[in-house]
């Protein structure tokens, strides 16, 4: 029985997931980015990976890679926050590996909300900064 309970909240979470990006989708598909590409092949080091926008600049030769993750923070105990941000720092500049040269690239990650526990967004955005990632948390801005 407890097993059936694990099952049906990773199904809940992956369905969760689904629907914030979808969401977020829904809101680059506009008149406004007719250049974004979603689920845009990446490789690296011969593994393939989708990267869930890529927006290419022509105007000046950047490139923008946008991971899109619902990560619920305040689900997660407190020693398992730096772990997971890094992984997803891991994960993106695995994808701008494929797309450094000769372009310039920005690396951003959405989340829906920020963490409400004390110091947690903080901790978050300092990990991601300080590896040249924009964290942006949809829950702040208008859309």
């Amino acid at each position: 029985m407890k097993k059936d309970k694990k099952s049906r909240q990773f199904f809940k979470n992956v369905s969760r997931g689904r629907k914030f990006e979808e969401w977020e989708r829904s809101h680059w598909n506009s008149g406004e980015n007719t250049a974004a590409e979603f689920e845009a092949s990446t490789l690296w080091e011969g593994k393939r990976g989708r990267v869930d926008i890529r927006l290419k600049l022509e105007e000046d030769g950047q490139t923008v890679l946008v991971e899109i993750k619902a990560t619920n923070w305040d689900r997660l105990k407190e020693h398992r926050v730096r772990p997971t941000a890094l992984r997803h720092a891991r994960q993106i500049w695995r994808y701008i590996e494929d797309h450094l040269s000769p372009l310039d690239v920005t690396p951003a990650i959405v989340y829906p909300s920020p963490p409400t526990k004390p110091g947690c967004k903080e901790e978050i955005e300092e990990i991601l900064n300080d590896r040249l990632i924009q964290v942006v948390w949809r829950e702040e801005y208008e859309v």
